[in-house]
């Protein structure tokens, strides 16, 4: 499977995100899950961390923040009909390119999905929001970082 050297920012890829709810108990995904390249951080000794977004069909709570996903954009990156939600008010840390990495063809039908972990693209516009909403969160004191390995 081909993982870049450096994260794909404004793409989506396949990873084993691990939930807020679950950090307490465990360490690793419980599944692979489309998850949106927010940022990176590059650290001395050339190990650079990337913050991810998880993409779930589970409607988010009221307590939650999430953006819901047009459905022609999971078209367009291969997934599945099946109503979606970007959360912006947690992420995953992990130093690129991490073990929870995976297949994207295991997500998407895209055959660019083949032999990589990346699914595709998000359209500028749209990442730009997702962004902002993880950034409002931020400054706001909403934002959950799940540190993983």
């Amino acid at each position: 499977m081909h993982i870049p050297d450096e994260p794909p920012i404004g793409n989506l890829v396949a990873y084993e995100y691990l939930w807020l709810s679950q950090e307490s108990t465990r360490e690793d995904g419980a599944n692979v899950y489309p998850v949106a390249l927010i940022f990176a951080k590059k650290m001395i000794a050339s190990v650079t961390l990337a913050y991810a977004v998880g993409m779930s069909h589970k409607p988010p709570l009221a307590s939650e923040k999430a953006i819901e996903v047009p459905r022609k954009l999971k078209r367009h990156l291969g997934l599945d009909e099946d109503p979606s939600w970007i959360y912006t008010d947690q992420l995953n840390e992990f130093a690129w390119a991490g073990p929870d990495l995976r297949p994207a063809e295991w997500l998407s039908k895209l055959p660019s999905a083949r032999d990589s972990c990346i699914i595709g693209a998000l359209p500028k516009d749209w990442f730009a929001v997702v962004k902002q909403d993880v950034i409002e969160n931020l400054k706001l004191k909403r934002l959950h970082v799940v540190r993983r390995t």
